[in-house]
């Protein structure tokens, strides 16, 4: 057994060029999946671990139970890929979300393979779950993306919208070419022209001087039904 291998035990300490970075992702594939952070800045993110022990950087990717909410979650060392500005919109955006009735759980999740992190919403106090909106986070940026269905009763309000709201219902993003019907598209006529979209509906950059917009989107989609 190499002298790196013998080292590699959960007490181990990450100390940034102590260890060859390749034996760093041997321990964690195997700690936490074989996909873990394939394609990713994996050395970044050991790097954002120094100090903490091997196992202490396996519980804290699985979001241990102690942390209060999602402020908190994000403080952690292992974070900082978020820039500020996109950890006041995440911030932000949970408090509106949640005023809906919707809640991430306080969780910060694996995302899918052009983000190595997301955050799902979904229907408070509910066992199904529905998911109204996930947050992808990238090492330079995030990307919000709304679960929105029947369109087309929503038309007035989508035609009327701020340009950054109307684009991904109009914009060239995800149009579907020649798709069939396993693919999930859309759908909807906006400004008298019929579209069809695949995997809709991305709002890239997200800002907190957008929030307001794209809560009164959300809300238009998903009022609140009033109490009998």
């Amino acid at each position: 057994m190499s002298k790196n291998k013998t080292l590699l035990a959960e007490d181990t300490v990450i100390v940034w060029g102590k260890i060859p970075v390749g034996e760093y992702r041997k321990f964690f594939k195997q700690a936490i999946s074989e996909d873990f952070m394939d394609g990713e800045d994996f050395q970044g993110w050991v790097f954002s671990q120094t100090g903490k022990t091997l196992k202490e950087a396996v519980e804290d990717h699985f979001n241990p139970p102690e942390h209060k909410n999602l402020e908190d979650l994000l403080s952690e060392r292992r974070f900082n890929i978020i820039s500020e500005p996109d950890k006041a919109f995440i911030i932000a955006f949970d408090k509106a979300v949640n005023e809906l009735g919707y809640d991430c759980g306080n969780t910060i999740g694996s995302g899918a393979i052009w983000s190595p992190l997301m955050i799902i919403y979904g229907k408070t106090g509910t066992k199904s779950r529905s998911v109204i909106a996930r947050i992808f986070i990238q090492e330079s940026e995030i990307q919000l993306r709304l679960f929105l269905n029947k369109i087309d009763a929503h038309r007035q309000y989508i035609e009327a919208a701020p340009a950054h709201i109307k684009e991904p219902f109009i914009g060239p993003h995800n149009d579907c070419k020649s798709c069939k019907e396993k693919c999930g598209w859309k759908e909807y006529t906006i400004d008298g022209r019929l579209i069809r979209k695949c995997n809709p509906f991305w709002f890239f950059q997200p800002t907190l001087e957008k929030l307001p917009d794209y809560m009164g989107l959300l809300s238009e989609f998903y009022a609140k039904k009033p109490a009998k």
